[in-house]
């Protein structure tokens, strides 16, 4: 069938959705990668999924752009400060960051939670099963236990980049927030 051109449009069906968010953030990092190396610019990027997953890309590295971009704003924020009409706007803005750091606080913990499930979870009843010298496993039983360790590297490697997107964003945010709280 071969490539062809996608009518842009919001996609209706939530696991196409899913494949779709994936497929391009891929692609989006990659553009970002090139665009970095092709101009030897600092990029960083932060992309939420339809579930509201944080992932980051950076280059060199997503926490020196973040920094730096933390840096920026902080001399900004001095010059900008007086361009607020009213303390009104400012509060409600500081509300809005808090009510967001809060809610990247309550990811980053649920996704350790589920880190940690996880190991419970390898540690449980799989090891009973698999509990045995891998010369006595049948071919089956090895090829299941090959399936189980690539779920679960997967479910791993999305949990790291998730606590690492995650972490990025808090330390920012709560940068930015001990700056507006001052």
């Amino acid at each position: 069938m071969g490539r062809r051109k996608i009518k842009m449009e919001q996609v209706q069906d939530t696991n196409t959705k899913q494949v779709t968010f994936s497929k391009r953030r891929l692609g989006l990092f990659k553009k970002a990668s090139e665009l970095a190396t092709l101009c030897n610019a600092e990029i960083g990027i932060v992309v939420f999924s339809p579930g509201n997953k944080p992932y980051s890309f950076g280059k060199p590295n997503f926490d020196l752009i973040a920094e730096r971009f933390k840096s920026e704003f902080e001399e900004s924020d001095s010059f900008e400060t007086s361009s607020y009409t009213s303390r009104g706007s400012r509060a409600r803005q500081d509300k809005k960051i808090c009510k967001r750091l809060n809610s990247i606080n309550e990811e980053a913990e649920a996704e350790k939670k589920h880190g940690e499930d996880l190991h419970m979870w390898l540690e449980s009843a799989e090891e009973d099963r698999f509990n045995k010298p891998i010369e006595e496993f049948t071919l089956e039983e090895l090829k299941e236990f090959e399936a189980k360790m690539k779920r679960v590297q997967g479910g791993i490697q999305i949990n790291r980049d998730n606590m690492q997107a995650s972490s990025s964003l808090l330390v920012l945010c709560n940068d930015v927030s001990m700056q507006l709280c001052k």
